[in-house]
């Protein structure tokens, strides 16, 4: 008989978890398209990220 409770149990946290799943993708539909916006920055105004520290050898 335990083993019955945890099938139904099992079985109906599965089918909660599915329901809100599909609740969540028919609620997820944007009809508005996002915008993005992107800026571009000119490469040459840029800092170096990454130095190294070495020596030069004359």
């Amino acid at each position: 008989m335990k083993k019955n409770i945890l099938g139904a149990l099992v079985i109906l946290f599965v089918t909660v978890a599915l329901f809100l799943m599909m609740d969540d993708i028919s609620k997820s539909k944007n009809p508005e398209p996002q915008i993005n916006k992107v800026e571009v920055k000119d490469p040459d105004a840029q800092q170096d990220l990454a130095t190294t520290d070495s020596e030069e050898e004359s």
